[in-house]
């Protein structure tokens, strides 16, 4: 890669600013040779021409339309590293945050309603998606930390279990009216909806059935959660939701919570981020996280230590 500098940058979105070289010194205190050899040097380290020269003063040429985007981006990241730096605020800049549908639904409004209170110059970047693909964007880098039901394994991750949810099997209405506890047989020949394989719901039903000796049906999938909670409540199916999930529907009694045998054990959220990464900004980022999972009422509780 060839070098660049911040000063050949400069130069360049000074000129596109100012349309003039001579103008474009003035702003920056220096003289007009000055930032004529600084161009020289960037237009020969990439080959192109940035400008086009003529009477009424110099123009981007086309490759320096494209080059601008690329600079000013590049530019704007380093006054970012700089306010981040600078601020004393570990939450300044961007954090791409990732969140499984269970976290989104559940508490991750009042998790952005207080990043925001506390850290307003913050942008967040939210990508919502399943466990195993969070998993794969920060493999990949593309997520300062995420929020998820099935914790990735190895050093290059640093966890922390965050809560526990309360999960079970609901429905519009119970097995022929039955009260009764409900059994893997009971649900043979009903539709049944969950969340695509690699999720841990999906495989969380596939051992409930494993355990009562019986084969697991086909099942339909979604990979959206509060559509699967939209087919409960229509009586299209049944599923395994968590509970802070349907607390309205079953309060109005659209639907119901099944009394199934064996019981789930609660689902662990975590938070997870490359060890790399691991500072200030990712901890104070899991504290709100934790006082806002505290508040986050029925069916969510809060675990306090480090995995």
């Amino acid at each position: 890669m060839k070098h660049y500098t911040v000063a050949q940058m400069e130069a360049f979105l000074a000129i596109s600013d100012a349309g003039s070289f001579r103008e474009a010194a003035d702003r920056l205190g220096i003289t007009q040779p000055s930032i004529s050899q600084r161009i020289k040097e960037l237009e020969s380290a990439l080959g192109c021409s940035l400008f086009v020269r003529g009477k009424g003063g110099v123009k981007l040429s086309e490759s320096g339309q494209i080059a601008l985007q690329y600079v000013q981006r590049g530019f704007d990241v380093l006054q970012e590293m700089e306010r981040r730096l600078t601020s004393g605020d570990p939450l300044t800049g961007s954090l791409r945050l990732g969140a499984s549908n269970t976290i989104a639904l559940s508490c991750l409004p009042a998790l952005l309603a207080a990043l925001e209170q506390r850290h307003p110059t913050l942008h967040v970047e939210l990508t919502i998606n399943n466990s195993a693909a969070l998993r794969q964007l920060l493999d990949a880098q593309k997520l300062d930390i995420a929020f998820l039901v099935d914790a990735p394994i190895g050093n290059r991750y640093t966890v922390e279990e965050l809560a526990s949810f309360e999960i079970g099997w609901f429905a519009q209405k119970a097995p022929g009216g039955k009260s009764r506890a409900l059994h893997a047989k009971d649900l043979l020949g009903r539709r049944i909806v969950t969340m695509p394989q690699s999720s841990p719901f999906h495989n969380i039903i596939g051992e409930w059935f494993a355990a009562a000796k019986i084969p697991l049906p086909a099942l339909d999938t979604c990979n959206d959660m509060a559509t699967l909670v939209r087919l409960v409540r229509t009586g299209v199916a049944a599923s395994v939701l968590p509970a802070c999930l349907v607390t309205s529907e079953l309060a109005d009694g659209s639907i119901v919570r099944l009394r199934a045998t064996p019981a789930f054990a609660p689902l662990v959220v975590y938070a997870a981020y490359r060890a790399k990464a691991e500072g200030r900004a990712s901890q104070v980022v899991i504290d709100i996280a934790r006082n806002v999972i505290a508040e986050a009422g029925m069916g969510v509780t809060p675990i306090a230590t480090r995995v």
